[in-house]
This record gives C-alpha cells, structure tokens and sequence, in this order.
C-alpha cells in the first residue's frame, strides 16, 4: 500500500507492507497525518526511517494470539490460583500442566489434535480432567484476549458410553464369612450390628449413619428413614429426607428387630445416634471405610478376605444392598414391594436386576 510523496524533487514511496483492507488503510491515514504534520512542524525525516514502525497490523495481532502454547494458556490461568490449597496445585494444576507440556500440538488451531492425541495417550478420566482445566482456562484467556476465542468451547466433552454396572451380590457362605470377620476383629466388632443392618435392609450408608433411634418404633418394629448423614465440605452434616423421598418406612422382620432390641441404650435418648463407637460417639464414613477396605497398606476387613480367598472378590460396602434386594427378588416378593423398601424406582430394580428375576423359575400351573 504505497503513499507518494515529493523530496528533493524526486517522488518517493513509503510502503507499509499491509494488506488493502479497511483498517489497514486506516492506518495509512494515520501515517500521512503524520508526515504531514512533521512537514509542516519542521520536524519531518527525509530518510522515512521514522515513519517505517507499523501502526496496527490485525493479520500479525491475530497470528500473535494465535500462537501462544497452551501449555502457556494454562501456566498464566493457574497463575491466577494462588490462593487454592497445596494439594490442589499438585494433584490438579501441576499433574495438568504436566499431561500438557508433554503434547505435540500446542497451538490453539490445533485444538482437536491435542484432545485426539489426549484421548490416544491417556486415560479416559485423566483426559476428562485435562480437557475440563484447558476449558476453563481458554475461557479465561479469551476474556483477557490472551486468545481470540476459545477453541474449546462447546467441544472439551468426551463422549463415553456408559456400562452398566454388575449386580454382584455376596453369596450366603461370603455373607457369613463377613459377619464372622468383623466379628472376631479387635479394632471394628463394634461395627457387627452396622454391617447386619445394612444384610437386613439393604438401605444407603447415609441413612444407617444418620439413623436415630427416633426414627425407629418403640418395639423396634418399624424403621422411618427420614433424614441422612452425607459428607459436605465441612465434613459431615445432617440432612432431611432420603436420595429418593422425604421419608420412607421399613417394616422389621424378626431378625433385625431382635437386633435393634440388642443394642438399644438401656437410657434411651431419641437423638441419639443408632451406630456409635465405643466412647458413644456416632459412626463415621471413613470408620466404615477403614475397616470395610482399609488405607494405604493396610488392607480392611473385607478387602483382606479377598486377597485371602475366602470371598470370590472384593466388592465394596454397597454390595450389601444388592445383596439384600437380590435375596428378596430370588425369594419370590414382587420387585414394586422390594422398590418400596429399599427407596428405587421398580423400573430401576427390573433394569437392574433382571438377570436375577429371570432366574426364578416358572411355576407349574
């Protein structure tokens, strides 16, 4: 885009070096002004050294943008967090920023060759994870126009077809080899009557941990589930209602009546946690967790069983609910009664445990 000009009696061009577009011939104004005004102020350069820099250039802004790393995205995001926990900056930000720093393709316009070479490398939550943080972190960057816009957007998700999860109940002799563990066990026999009644009714950790002996009848014939103890934030709190309703009644056979009889407070406190530990102290998540599986390398009850044998395999705390509704199914009790108990849906227990009912046999008519 060249511009005359007369010096020395000698016409001279300066040329910008832009491409003829509008706001580059805006530019080009501006550049004349300029020369015209130090022409006219005195202060004008023969050689056009001066008048050489280019004022705006949207093709080199926009290429400028677009080649930031987006290792170099996430680092400047992740500078932002400061304030986040130790262990937030190294179980998420450092481990991203590595999975990151380790992709061939870093530019934004190879945005769908990092998640492909993502979803090729690593696993599927890893690349959940990663793709989640890059999101959020090319928003934040398009709004500081770090980038011109953010080539995630709309396309971080990753698309999984969900499987369905195995009914694998625990057998009569897994059962009681279970019970018979906890027990004989030192440390958690004071979580026997917790894992019986979880045999015995097949209902939620949350509601075992945040029953009160308010919520059962006098002669311990009726359980009203009605409120549950979740883990929150803040550590544990109480909630009202269940997952599936705002209270749901459980009529006791004689086995789990004589053992709420059992361990009911000679004192009896309605406020009063059910499940407590020795000092009288309600049972937590993780008391049920540690002696359940155990942490780092010491194994839990259960999972001890397993590696010793004497179950098929391990399966975690939540298998005594399909243990429970598994029973009642091969026992013949219609899945709406077992959903009404056990707080589902019949449509969840027919989807679920079909193979089980299909198991019955056909009667002789």
């Amino acid at each position: 885009m060249p511009r005359g000009l007369w010096i020395d009696r000698k016409q001279v061009y300066l040329s910008l070096g832009l491409a003829d577009n509008p706001p580059n011939r805006k530019a080009a104004e501006i550049k004349a002004k300029q020369i015209e005004l130090d022409i006219l102020s005195g202060h004008f350069d023969p050689t056009l050294k001066k008048y050489q820099s280019v004022v705006y250039d949207a093709k080199s802004e926009l290429e400028e943008k677009n080649s930031i790393t987006f290792t170099e995205v996430y680092q400047k995001y992740i500078n932002t967090k400061k304030d986040k926990s130790a262990t937030t900056w190294k179980g998420t930000y450092a481990n991203t920023l590595n999975h990151l720093s380790g992709c061939p393709y870093q530019l934004p316009s190879q945005a769908m060759n990092l998640k492909d070479w993502m979803i090729a490398n690593k696993t599927l939550d890893a690349c959940k994870r990663i793709l989640m943080q890059l999101n959020a972190a090319c928003n934040w960057a398009a709004e500081r126009d770090l980038i011109k816009t953010n080539p995630f957007f709309g396309k971080s998700k990753i698309k999984t077809k969900k499987s369905k999860a195995k009914i694998h109940p625990f057998s009569t002799d897994e059962k009681l080899a279970i019970l018979t563990a906890f027990e004989k066990s030192e440390k958690f026999n004071y979580l026997l009557p917790l894992i019986k009644f979880f045999f015995l009714t097949g209902c939620r950790t949350s509601e075992a941990i945040g029953l009160r002996w308010k919520n059962i009848k006098a002669d311990c014939s009726l359980i009203s589930f009605e409120e549950v103890m979740i883990l929150g934030k803040g550590g544990a709190q109480r909630k009202q209602g269940t997952k599936q309703s705002p209270q749901r009644d459980f009529p006791c056979n004689q086995q789990l009546q004589n053992l709420l009889v059992s361990i009911r407070p000679t004192k009896l406190v309605g406020s009063v946690s059910v499940f407590v530990r020795p000092d009288g102290s309600p049972v937590s998540h993780q008391d049920l967790r540690t002696a359940w599986y155990g942490k780092c390398a010491v194994l839990g009850i259960v999972r001890q069983l397993a590696a010793d044998g004497q179950i098929d395999s391990y399966r975690p705390q939540y298998n005594t609910r399909h243990t429970m509704i598994s029973a009642c199914l091969e026992a013949g009790i219609s899945p709406i009664q077992i959903a009404l108990w056990v707080g589902n849906s019949a449509e969840i227990i027919f989807r679920n445990y079909a193979g089980i009912i299909n198991k019955v046999s056909v009667p002789e008519f």
